[in-house]
């Protein structure tokens, strides 16, 4: 009798651990916290192209989401200066605008006049990367979309905070960091 209350209590500890997702497309696996932030939820899409998606969210909130996918582009370039990168990267941001056009958003502005490549030392990808605010039922957001490639798929971060968060920026960029690293698979 006694086994078998260990047993099960053990099973329900282990099994209500969640140990984020390995995301085979490009060899990573996305762990349960990562910067701060708690592992959310994740999907596979029904349409190869669009891949897979992982959230990840903090209690603030500020809601970071991740996508996998190849958008039916082979070979995607393994430079973020590739003119297909940057082509892929503009047709984000326009979709990011059509938030407006299609209802899900109201006063969506790029609040950097251009887009800019990021400059981090040390191990993991560069990133091509805009901002943009938007209002919605919850208010006024700020919203960052970065884009890098890997393996021959385009990996997306959407990170979106409340706008009067003051300490938000500092979070996005400590997740970014943290993202680079688990992407270039650093050891420091």
């Amino acid at each position: 009798m006694h086994k078998s209350i260990l047993s099960l209590l053990l099973f329900f500890c282990v099994g209500s651990v969640s140990a984020g997702v390995h995301i085979d497309a490009i060899n990573v696996s996305f762990p349960d916290q990562l910067a701060g932030f708690r592992f959310a939820e994740t999907s596979t899409f029904p349409v190869k192209e669009l891949g897979d998606y992982i959230a990840y969210r903090r209690s603030d909130p500020i809601l970071a989401s991740i996508y996998i996918y190849t958008a039916g582009i082979s070979p995607i370039p393994a430079s973020i200066d590739a003119p297909v990168v940057k082509q892929h990267f503009s047709q984000i941001i326009a979709e990011a605008k059509g938030m407006e056009t299609s209802g899900q958003a109201r006063s969506v502005n790029l609040t950097t006049g251009f887009q800019q490549n990021t400059h981090y030392f040390s191990c993991g990808p560069q990133f091509i990367w805009r901002e943009f605010e938007f209002e919605n039922a919850a208010g006024t957001n700020t919203s960052y979309t970065y884009l890098t490639t890997m393996k021959n798929n385009f990996v997306k971060l959407r990170i979106t905070h409340q706008k009067d968060d003051v300490q938000a920026r500092s979070k996005v960029e400590t997740f970014v960091v943290e993202i680079r690293k688990l992407l270039g698979n650093c050891k420091d």
